[in-house]
């Protein structure tokens, strides 16, 4: 009897902890790890290794904000979750730390050219509007319109097209340091830190998001160590790097400089997803409302659910490519829930539109895999 006892007692412990499984968070992103401690681009996980688990609605995506939308690109509501934000942005700070050798041509690197590099970034993905502040161009563009044109023209054209004002504004304090290791033979080695904030120009609050944070990138990650190497005797360089002219120094810190802006590309576009709204799916292919003229990315990674009354039903995981206008993805992974099996049956032969007062949106989880591959 005791046995008995013993055994079903054993039974209901273990039925217990089956009825407990852990619930794992959702895994939608990937980083590489670098071992200099700079930092790394953070990329969303392809949809075809996504689990079940994986398929949820991502951080920093307000499904609320959508009542507010229009679903007019070209004329959103500002409240929207779906509407352009129009960016400025600013390299404010700048610091050059170490000392020795090669400081004094680090001094004389110009931060507009890493600020021009940064507009035209975040300008090329089309996920933001970006007010640019290379103001020789704009002058010189102006004045020559000016001469062709004439004053009526001109007038006429600015009152026609007004100069955006910025939902916000990025700025970004940069240190630049340099440490020479090895007195007759040895190398250089460069850190770049960018520490971007965020804030509202008219209220003059520091925003919390998005939080781009510190990102740290060093001169091996963009350069094989050796070509940094430098040969001295009586104190003169004699060959290797040419740690003294700005020039060459300029052209290392422009290759940091660029990585660093796009971990900070994908720490924006994890914060600020891209959204489409769905019209349709048939198969398993669905069928986008926004292209690249709201920033869908080619190869993006999106999660498709449904909204109805405040409530989200995540329904499967899509790899999207876009067109100028709109988007077509196909579902590689369907949730496993009531919901999004319904649609799938539907959606089988047959093209599904949502009921009214249901809509069914797309959102990307970051930075596609092979985007940033791409663009280098």
């Amino acid at each position: 009897m005791r046995n008995t006892f013993m055994l079903a007692t054993v039974l209901v412990v273990i039925a217990s902890v089956a009825g407990c499984k852990t619930v794992q968070p959702a895994s939608q992103t990937s980083t590489s790890q670098p071992s200099n401690r700079a930092s790394s681009a953070v990329v969303a996980k392809g949809a075809h290794t996504f689990t079940d688990n994986d398929i949820q609605v991502p951080a920093f995506f307000n499904t609320q904000g959508l009542d507010n939308c229009t679903f007019n690109p070209a004329n959103e509501n500002e409240n929207c979750p779906l509407r352009k934000p129009i960016v400025r942005m600013y390299f404010s700070g700048t610091d050059v730390g170490g000392e020795g050798l090669g400081v004094d041509a680090l001094r004389k690197y110009d931060d507009k050219q890493l600020l021009l590099m940064l507009e035209n970034q975040f300008a090329g993905i089309n996920r933001f509007r970006i007010i640019t502040r290379d103001d020789d161009v704009i002058a010189q563009e102006q004045q020559t319109f000016l001469e062709q044109q004439g004053a009526t023209a001109l007038a006429t054209r600015a009152v026609q097209q007004r100069v955006l004002q910025p939902d916000f504004i990025v700025k970004i304090d940069t240190l630049r340091t340099v440490k020479n290791e090895g007195s007759i033979s040895g190398w250089m080695d460069y850190t770049l830190e960018l520490t971007a904030a965020t804030l509202n120009p008219f209220t003059r609050e520091l925003m919390s998001h998005p939080n781009l944070g510190k990102i740290r990138v060093k001169s091996e990650d963009v350069r094989d160590r050796n070509e940094l190497k430098y040969v001295m005797a009586n104190n003169r360089h004699v060959t290797g790097f040419r740690y003294f002219d700005s020039a060459h120094v300029n052209s290392v810190i422009n290759d940091m400089g660029s990585r660093g802006i796009d971990i900070l590309l994908t720490r924006m576009l994890s914060e600020m997803p891209a959204t489409a709204q769905v019209l349709g799916i048939r198969d398993g292919q669905v069928s986008l409302d926004r292209g690249q003229d709201a920033g869908v990315l080619p190869g993006e990674t999106m999660i498709i659910f449904q909204y109805e009354a405040g409530f989200v039903e995540p329904i499967g995981v899509a790899h999207v490519n876009p067109s100028r206008n709109s988007a077509t993805g196909q579902i590689t992974r369907w949730k496993q829930s009531s919901t999004a099996r319904d649609v799938r049956k539907k959606s089988q032969n047959a093209i599904y539109r949502p009921a009214p007062g249901t809509k069914i949106f797309a959102v990307s989880v970051g930075t596609p895999e092979k985007f940033l591959d791409t663009r280098t």
